[in-house]
């Protein structure tokens, strides 16, 4: 099993294989681009960042996005090294929702994790709401990564291209009809396959490896009357890994998304109107082919949630206030680790045959209102409430939101979060990747509740800004899932019997600190924060601190223009993080087991849960950027270097049976990266 895991992970690293780690011993215009400020904007209790500034960050894919800069803020805890996972204020993987223009994603990373199926050319805005939800935000108990897609454009035609270490990519925007109708397309696909083939000598032990990655997008807009337009949008992913050990034994495991949304929006004086449907489909597989005296073995395990939609919103404007209110049914079929195998050779037809079917249907139907009130930047307010019918659960859900600055350039800032989260993600290996297993609420498994409070002040005054505050947080109903590193196991078929039910708490103190300059500009979080589990099958029914109960977080971003003008800039970007770092159980001793021959076979003996602290998480990355602006063509290209020490941060501890002792697995060595970006 350990080996289909590093396997896994190696897929994700094609193209910097000759540096593999080792494992170690225990112990809108284009002159407009160029001028566009790209700050990261406080809206109402979030965070909004746009492309530009996503696009420089340094990453192993060559290119940043949203995930990477998500993972800067405080409150925010990182799985993996590299890896997509954002574990927000105590909560799990799977207590954070990512929608795009309102529709839930579900399998939201390429690459085994390390980066978003969305690419830059399709996510205009990105928002992360980590409390003070709106009522329109549901399903979630730790943040909201809300995705906009980029707008249609019905005057002038845009396109673009774009190449990295991973991804090549390309986008377009067509006015079909002027000022009428507009159209948005966007694909990428990975060259990683190719790059497998290339390298596959270099990989001990693993041969015949191969690789698909890529997705498409496209969205088309048209203008019905004044304030009115129609809108439909499609989006497809995929990722398939394969992979072999011998002769005997392959190995696949992918996942895919297929997601359509068509929306009418109406505004009429101070009336703001939207209704929408959309169909969602997130489906993901391993399967294990085993050849035996001349019959291959196929062993599946399959995962799927298909989901279907309706959502309609009312919003009133009067003076500085905005009453609103909507109402959403879903419809959700879940099958979650559904498992056959197949037998067959050249002489008998195969057979496939069902072993476990774990189809489940689940309904939600939500009213919900909103009030807010906005004066100038001095003064906003919201009150939030939700009503929710999931099967026999009836919960009602609060949230409260308030922003004062009695001084102009100083404030405070109160929240108050009461939400309910009805999909369970039964999480796997810690990296953020889309094997995860969704599962609904039922009797034995409740819905997951979260109540959450935070105080603090924010300031801002020339180019200085900060925010500090602190949170409590109770979870109730958290599912830890005890198969979780299992990969290809019958266990996944038969999920209930591994599950267990509990709770958490989390609390802590976040700060932030931001300046910016006409030429250099600095980020600083930090977090201190403290989050325990329990769980009554676990640790002898006592309190334990959490996998990802990282205590301190520091990070640090700074950006220097060296040259700027009208049609030209260069410059350089750097970024350090330092965390403490995660929990792991590793056994407190041994005894043995005497056999006839006097031999003896030596058995593990675990203590308690999340007893070993791994050692402290540290990176540090270098970038350079320079953009330029020809008559026609606007121009991009970034180049970079991922974990300039050559740090081994590990995050898990597995057990090599080969050679019969515990090791400690890191992931990503030294990076360098580059993208190159084409405008016209």
């Amino acid at each position: 099993m350990n080996k289909t895991i590093l396997a896994g992970f190696l897929m994700a690293f094609l193209s910097i294989l000759s540096f593999a780690q080792q494992t170690s011993e225990l112990r809108d215009t284009l002159h407009a681009a160029m001028k566009e400020d790209v700050r990261p904007v406080r809206t109402t209790g979030a965070i909004l960042v746009r492309a530009p500034e996503i696009r420089a960050m340094v990453s192993p894919t060559g290119e940043g996005d949203y995930y990477k800069y998500i993972q800067m803020l405080p409150g925010v805890a990182t799985g993996a090294d590299g890896s997509s996972a954002l574990y927000v204020r105590g909560g799990n993987l799977g207590s954070n929702i990512v929608t795009i223009d309102g529709v839930p994603v579900y399998a939201g990373s390429h690459l085994l994790g390390l980066m978003s199926v969305f690419s830059n050319d399709v996510v205009s805005e990105t928002v992360f709401r980590v409390g003070g939800f709106a009522s329109d935000e549901g399903n979630l108990t730790s943040s909201h990564v809300l995705l906009r897609s980029t707008p249609a454009d019905m005057s002038f035609f845009r396109a673009s291209a774009s190449i990295s270490n991973f991804m090549a990519g390309a986008s377009i925007k067509v006015p079909v009809i002027k000022e009428r109708v507009g159209l948005v397309a966007a694909g990428r696909w990975s060259p990683a396959g190719w790059e497998a083939k290339l390298l596959e000598g270099r990989l001990k032990g693993i041969r015949d490896v191969d690789a698909s990655i890529h997705d498409l997008y496209g969205k088309i807009k048209v203008r019905l009357w004044k304030g009115s337009s129609l809108e439909g949008s499609y989006f497809q992913s995929g990722d398939e890994y394969l992979f072999s050990f011998h002769d005997n034994l392959n190995e696949r495991m992918g996942w895919q998304n297929q997601i359509a949304l068509s929306r009418w929006e109406w505004n009429f004086w101070k009336i703001r109107f939207s209704a929408s449907a959309y169909a969602d489909l997130k489906t993901s597989d391993q399967r294990q082919v085993k050849t035996a005296m001349g019959v291959e073995n196929t062993f599946m395990i399959r995962d799927s949630l298909r989901e279907k939609g309706l959502d309609g919103v009312m919003a009133i404007l009067h003076g500085g206030w905005t009453l609103s209110g909507g109402y959403s049914r879903r419809w959700a079929g879940f099958n979650p680790g559904s498992s056959t195998s197949y037998a067959g050779n050249e002489l008998s037809a195969g057979r496939e045959i069902p072993i476990v079917d774990n189809r489940m249907d689940a309904e939600t139907e939500t009213w919900h209102a909103q009030a807010a009130y906005e004066r100038m930047n001095q003064l906003s307010v919201r009150a939030a409430w939700r009503y929710n019918m999931h099967g026999f659960f009836k919960n009602h859900e609060y949230g409260a939101y308030l922003r004062w600055s009695p001084i102009f350039w100083l404030g405070f800032e109160l929240t108050y979060d009461d939400r309910v989260q009805y999909y369970h993600t039964l999480e796997g290996i810690p990296v953020g990747w889309a094997l995860d297993m969704v599962v609904p609420s039922d009797e034995r498994h409740p819905p997951e509740t979260m109540r959450q409070y935070y105080a603090g002040l924010f300031g801002e005054r020339s180019n200085h800004a900060f925010r500090m505050g602190g949170y409590w947080k109770k979870m109730d109903n958290l599912v830890h899932f005890m198969d979780a590193g299992s990969l290809f196991r019958a266990a996944l078929a038969d999920w209930r019997s591994s599950v267990c039910v509990g709770d958490g708490l989390s609390y802590g103190l976040e700060a932030t600190y931001r300046y910016s300059g006409s030429r250099f500009s600095a980020h600083g979080a930090y977090t201190l924060s403290k989050t325990d589990r329990y769980f009554a099958r676990l640790n002898e029914g006592k309190r334990f601190p959490a996998k990802f109960d990282r205590r301190h977080i520091l990070n640090l971003y700074g950006k220097y223009v060296l040259r700027k003008n009208l049609n030209h800039e260069t410059g350089v970007t750097t970024f350090l993080t330092l965390q403490s770092g995660c929990w792991e159980t590793v056994p407190a001793g041994k005894y043995g087991i005497p056999l006839l021959d006097k031999d003896r076979v030596w058995i593990d003996i675990y203590g308690t849960t999340n007893n070993y602290q791994m050692p402290m998480f540290f990176r540090w990355d270098a970038g350079w950027y320079t953009k330029w602006q020809g008559l026609r063509f606007l121009q991009e290209l970034n180049l970079g270097i991922y974990n300039l020490t050559n740090q081994h941060n590990p995050f898990m501890i597995t057990y090599d049976a080969e050679e019969r002792g515990w090791k400690r697995i890191s992931l990503l060595p030294i990076m360098p990266s580059i993208s190159y970006r084409l405008s016209f």
